[in-house]
């Protein structure tokens, strides 16, 4: 890509259909299909060689952050508030299917108090909108009061070291408690402060392209092969530790970095699909808010009530649960922008009324 190219890019359009990917991915791992691989469920591998599908989303939610002029960086606030609406408004939707479920029997009743405290099942994935809320708003704090972001970075530094030791090197040592404490639960925990490594190393890769443009690409793609066999192995390996699964493997560091950085080196008119560009730029957030409402509908209430194999109602289920969710995002998607129609015209008319 000449430099009068890199200079009119707008977007970075691989790096939208490749968010798009990822969630398609999540939506596969969270519903948990019957189909074996190497003597194990299919998921399980998807789960830990896409272990760096969270830590690239916060490096790609701060890369979004960065812009050359700053008028992103001054939009924080308000990015910050639509985060918060977000988490609500997915608190406030799975607590009412929760209720929903409970008076159907579907659910018992410690399920239910289980969503209502903090998070069931069926609403797990919360947690990362909490945690991009709080990273955002740390964000925020920070531009406020002229804190340098590098700052949040050695924060989740501490944090991403701390989750290495307590999920991986404890596991494979055998260390199962210590100081009292259980190692695993508290991998489990600071895996979600990650988010404050990865959403500024996003912010820093974008602000800083150049340093990282003398990375070849034959570099970058053998470091993705490495670390998914890395994270292949490690899955295999894992289950002679006792516990199933780790919350980050060695191998996820290897490969979301590069994996993020391969996207820029695609020129702009290379590999588009606009469908996806659509739903990882426009999309997106509801397709994150919606999915696990689709697929608990579909696994527990849809398919659990018919006679078939589980292969194929997994199978099945799986492709409506993905198609569905897009499709539950793009109603959302309409529904917001008649409603911001709507609230533009009557804006317009108070105005017209004034003068």
């Amino acid at each position: 890509m000449s430099d009068e190219q890199a200079a009119v890019r707008k977007e970075n359009h691989l790096l939208r259909s490749f968010c798009a990917l990822i969630i398609f991915c999540i939506v596969f791992v969270h519903y948990e299909p019957c189909f074996q691989l190497f003597g194990m469920d299919a998921y399980e591998f998807v789960i830990g060689v896409g272990r760096f599908a969270m830590p690239v989303f916060f490096m790609i939610s701060g890369y979004y952050l960065y812009s050359d002029d700053g008028h992103s960086e001054r939009d924080l606030k308000r990015k910050t508030l639509r985060i918060l609406f977000l988490a609500i408004f997915m608190k406030l939707l799975y607590t009412v299917l929760d209720l929903i479920y409970y008076a159907m029997g579907v659910i018992p009743y410690d399920e239910l108090m289980e969503g209502l405290i903090l998070s069931n099942w069926s609403s797990k994935h919360i947690w990362f909108i909490y945690f991009l809320f709080l990273v955002y708003l740390l964000h925020w704090i920070f531009y406020r009061y002229r804190i340098d972001f590098k700052y949040a970075m050695i924060i989740g530094f501490i944090c991403l070291i701390i989750e290495l030791f307590c999920a991986n090197v404890c596991a494979w040592a055998g260390i199962e408690e210590l100081f009292g404490m259980n190692m695993f639960n508290i991998g489990q925990f600071f895996y979600c402060l990650i988010a404050f490594f990865f959403f500024p190393l996003g912010y820093y890769l974008h602000k800083y392209d150049d340093k990282v443009k003398g990375w070849s690409t034959s570099l970058l793609l053998a470091l993705v092969v490495i670390g998914s066999a890395m994270s292949a192995w490690e899955v295999l390996n894992f289950q002679s530790t006792g516990i199933s699964y780790s919350s980050l493997y060695f191998g996820s560091l290897v490969i979301a970095i590069p994996l993020f950085l391969l996207t820029f080196r695609v020129p702009e008119d290379r590999l588009r699909c606009r469908p996806l560009e659509f739903m990882g730029r426009t999309l997106l957030p509801w397709m994150y808010a919606f999915y696990m409402v689709v697929i608990f509908f579909i696994k527990f209430v849809v398919m659990d009530s018919i006679d078939a194999p589980i292969e194929i109602l997994d199978a099945v289920g799986l492709i409506v649960s993905a198609v569905l969710d897009v499709v539950l995002a793009y109603g959302m998607y309409r529904l917001a922008l008649y409603l911001r129609k709507k609230m533009g015209g009557r804006a317009a008319n108070l105005e017209s009324r004034k003068v």
